[in-house]
């Protein structure tokens, strides 16, 4: 009896039968897009602290993984957090938006290295001048970059000192005090990466950060 209806429907009234199948479907249709869409962002940036060697990460409150820009965390949280028992290293890192969906990271080279093993250079190499930036395989490649290029970001031209493995960090990285400034978030950063002296302490140490700063993520 159903089909028959839907059948007599579209014969009868088939503008509005299809206006109702496409006010059903393209809603579906865009949150599965949405919800594909996160996922794979969730997904890509849980492979990108992964690839630091971090074994937590210490955000703003309020913040996620996908929402997390700005620096409004004091850059002295970096060191008092490496100070906790069992922390080994510490390091800051600050976010900032260029286009879409792409970031550039700013960060300590050294402490970076020591708590990832550092970026593994496929030209070029690292940080040499106040105007060198890095970035990874797949934006060198969307962008027809190489080590030697100029290119265009934040409203200057940079010269990019290496191409690197994608997987760490963002797709884009500057020294953090270069990105500190031209932000205007000097003394700050956006999240901080800790590094546990051994597996069986991670949980214990999370417990007392979060009894000690409970409205952190």
């Amino acid at each position: 009896m159903t089909n028959k209806l839907v059948l007599e429907n579209l014969k009868t009234k088939p503008v509005r039968s299809l206006l109702s199948i496409l006010l059903i479907a393209v809603p579906v249709t865009l949150i599965l897009c949405l919800v594909g869409l996160s996922e794979g962002l969730l997904q890509d940036s849980a492979r990108r602290q992964r690839g630091i060697g971090a074994d937590i990460l210490v955000r703003p409150p309020g913040t996620s993984a996908l929402t997390l820009s700005g620096a409004p965390l004091p850059e002295k949280l970096v060191d008092a957090l490496g100070k906790e028992p069992h922390v080994t290293l510490s390091a800051g890192m600050v976010n900032h938006p260029v286009s879409g969906m792409t970031y550039v990271a700013g960060i300590d080279l050294a402490s970076f290295n020591k708590m990832s093993g550092g970026f593994k250079y496929l030209e070029g190499g690292p940080f040499r001048r106040p105007d060198d930036i890095i970035v990874d395989e797949y934006y060198a490649r969307q962008k027809n970059l190489h080590a030697g290029s100029t290119v265009n970001l934040l409203n200057r031209n940079w010269h990019v000192a290496g191409v690197v493995e994608p997987g760490k960090l963002a797709h884009i990285v500057l020294p953090l005090t270069v990105l500190q400034h031209l932000t205007g978030n000097s003394n700050k950063v956006s999240q901080v990466f800790l590094k546990v002296d051994k597996p069986a302490n991670i949980d214990s140490v999370i417990a007392e950060l979060k009894q000690k700063m409970p409205d952190y993520s």
